[in-house]
């Protein structure tokens, strides 16, 4: 009896170490024609909030960006983080900003990125015409410059950003 109980053990053993390798084997060898290409942008809406503080050093303009990413890809992925420089009417306003995202995005789907910046009282001295017309109710252009980190079935990806307003 003890002998057929190490028997059925190891025969039960063997049958899951081999069905596991045959289905490593088989979901490799279906993501080995995958080629994961960069996703598409759209600049859906860039909504500033304007702080005026006193001192005015303390002021500020928070920007939200809705941008749109649309996934061609077989699999879904997960948008990491997003490094950029962002331009307001071609003046370059921010450098080397990283905003960490963690948002997944659908295979062959859309996903919805909300972006926030902040542009700080130094940047603004710059920009004084832009935030002028910005106050005035008149519409800026923005650029987005930058990277685009995701997490894949073959780990991490980065591709280029590029995002212009209408």
């Amino acid at each position: 009896m003890k002998r057929n109980i190490i028997f059925a053990t190891l025969l039960t053993a063997i049958c899951l170490i081999l069905s596991a390798i045959t289905l490593s084997l088989s979901g490799c060898r279906s993501l080995a024609g995958l080629d994961i290409v960069n996703p598409r942008y759209a600049l859906r809406g860039v909504v500033p909030h304007v702080a005026i503080a006193l001192p005015l050093s303390q002021s500020a303009i928070d920007l939200d960006f809705n941008i749109e990413v649309d996934n061609p890809n077989p699999v879904g992925l997960r948008l990491d983080w997003l490094d950029f420089d962002l331009a307001v009417n071609d003046t370059p306003v921010l450098t080397s900003v990283r905003a960490e995202q963690g948002v997944r995005i659908p295979a062959h789907g859309i996903g919805d990125v909300r972006l926030r910046t902040r542009v700080g009282y130094e940047n603004l001295k710059t920009l004084f015409r832009q935030v002028a017309d910005m106050i005035q109710g008149n519409r800026a252009t923005y650029a987005i410059h930058g990277n685009a980190y995701y997490q894949t079935p073959f780990g991490q990806m980065r591709f280029p950003l590029t995002l212009y307003s209408r």
